[in-house]
């Protein structure tokens, strides 16, 4: 990630978690943190306890955000923000935290013709999937999958699909919801049931090429050690030992983890039909 997209979310989060916005220039940002943002951000327990306890008026800290280090103004002080560093970490973390689980409302493509007209917004359920493909090697691959909550629909990716929508957490006037034919547990169930279909019907090469390789790990661990009968006890046990952290390395498998979730209300839109 680079130090735009680095500078990018940082905008974003900061506008999302209802920070005040100091001073923005191409090097840094300064901000007045909100409480969740300095709850999250900056490892102050002690204090927080203290002001909820005492019942005292919360004093968020301002905070600067530095970008271009070597363009900054001399006298500016603050922490230089890059992907990787523990700050950004936070951030990321604090993100994923509050951000898991979304409920949201497309913002109208159209304003209402009259003051009695109102428009349906169909639910969609999208939940971003992570896929790991896991040996001795392992890749990763993100599936964003959607589905229409009146239909049935799954659409992939859903995800790259909505990104460029406005939204909003709340329902916009002369919008009604229409009331979904799936609920939601059946309706993750499908969703997992399509991606389990997909990973079955992936090429297994990987896989076998993994067990190869698991194969001739052991065999060389049996080389290692004793035969069986000539081996002592503390042989045996760190060859049992070893032969686990074998398998679980080189073992052939598939992890599957859902990243974030949400309910996204949105006008009929035949792109996504």
């Amino acid at each position: 990630m680079d130090q735009q997209k680095v500078r990018s979310f940082t905008e974003r989060y900061l506008q999302a978690y209802q920070c005040h916005l100091i001073e923005s220039a191409p090097t840094h940002i300064k901000t007045q943190l909100s409480i969740k943002a300095d709850k999250d951000l900056l490892n102050r327990p002690f204090y927080w306890m203290y002001v909820e306890r005492m019942n005292l008026p919360p004093q968020p800290a301002q905070f600067c955000f530095i970008f271009d280090p070597e363009h900054r103004p001399a006298e500016l002080r603050g922490e230089y923000l890059f992907f990787g560093s523990p700050r950004f970490s936070q951030m990321l973390n604090s993100a994923q935290k509050h951000g898991r689980f979304v409920r949201l409302y497309q913002q109208p493509l159209s304003k209402a013709r009259n003051d009695f007209s109102s428009k349906p917004y169909t639910p969609w359920l999208g939940i971003n999937f992570k896929v790991s493909y896991i040996c001795d090697q392992k890749k990763d691959r993100i599936c964003y999958l959607g589905m229409n909550l009146r239909t049935g629909n799954i659409v992939e990716p859903f995800y790259p699909k909505i990104n460029s929508f406005d939204w909003t957490s709340k329902l916009p006037p002369k919008r009604h919801l229409i009331e979904p034919r799936f609920h939601f547990a059946e309706s993750v169930d499908e969703l997992e049931y399509y991606l389990k279909e997909q990973i079955e019907q992936e090429d297994p090469t990987w896989a076998y090429e993994a067990n190869k390789r698991l194969e001739l790990e052991l065999k060389q661990l049996d080389h290692y050690y004793p035969e069986l009968g000539k081996r002592t006890e503390e042989q045996e046990k760190e060859r049992s030992q070893r032969r686990r952290e074998i398998i679980w390395q080189y073992q052939p498998r598939v992890e599957v983890q859902v990243i974030n979730a949400g309910i996204f209300y949105m006008e009929a839109d035949p792109f996504l039909e």
